[in-house]
């Protein structure tokens, strides 16, 4: 299907997704065996996306879900309020089951959620996943990113923040601050250019410390008239502490 920045992503007889370390270099194995261990680690769960692999590190096979992730479906089509509610619940349930294995993800944005056949959501692509004793692999986009001393471990709080822009993603369609960024054309946004790629980049980062700088001063998107706004909230400045508590807000109001 695809060859991204350190795995080559084949669809294996309609119904698989697999992904392998595109060369033999340590840093394109790290991130399978990264990947592989934690989906061995949470095992069946129906808010993460299904592993068919596990018990192997050298390669990744995932259930294949055409519905895609969420970020697409929700610029793509029209979702009801039901169906928004459901899914807000159902991605701070699958923070809860991570965060219950002491993992944390470490890249939280809406497309790392995919609608499987019954339009339930379920969190993948664990690359960068941090889990005990082996620090994560990355950080977040800055629209999704916790200022913090990024030489130190990511954690359960770094996670929540994350969480919190997903969860205004879902609802509005559009990441925090988005529009300090600039709209890219379709062809740009689809070369494989290297060169148009790094130049798109570079564009991209320009509004990366603006966006930063307003979070380090908790300068938040006007949440006025946002649904799960307290809870979006609450992820941004840190009041809620944990995803369960984030959970009983949402459902039942605060403790």
């Amino acid at each position: 299907m695809s060859i991204g920045i350190f795995a080559e992503v084949y669809l294996v007889d309609g119904k698989t997704i697999r992904k392998a370390p595109r060369s033999e270099k340590d840093e394109d194995i790290r991130p399978i065996v990264r990947e592989a261990t934690i989906y061995n680690i949470i095992g069946d769960h129906p808010r993460i996306a299904e592993c068919t692999s596990r018990g192997r590190i050298d390669y990744i096979d995932i259930k294949y879900y055409p519905l895609g992730d969420v970020a697409s479906f929700r610029r793509e089509r029209e979702i009801s309020p039901e169906l928004q509610e459901k899914w807000f619940e159902q991605l701070i349930e699958a923070i809860v089951a991570i965060h219950r294995h002491c993992i944390i993800h470490s890249d939280l944005d809406l497309r790392q959620f995919f609608v499987d056949d019954d339009y339930n959501i379920r969190l993948g692509d664990f690359n960068s996943s941090q889990y005990p004793g082996h620090p994560s692999l990355g950080y977040e986009k800055a629209t999704h990113c916790l200022p913090r001393d990024y030489d130190l471990p990511n954690t359960t709080l770094s996670d929540l923040f994350a969480l919190g822009s997903t969860l205004y993603e879902l609802v509005t369609g559009k990441a925090p601050y988005s529009e300090l960024y600039p709209t890219e054309p379709k062809d740009i946004i689809q070369s494989s250019d290297p060169n148009v790629i790094r130049a798109c980049a570079e564009r991209q980062h320009l509004a990366d410390p603006e966006v930063e700088k307003r979070y380090i001063n908790h300068v938040f998107p006007d949440l006025s008239y946002v649904y799960g706004g307290d809870v979006i909230l609450g992820c941004w400045n840190g009041s809620i502490s944990s995803a369960e508590e984030a959970l009983h807000l949402y459902k039942h109001g605060p403790y």
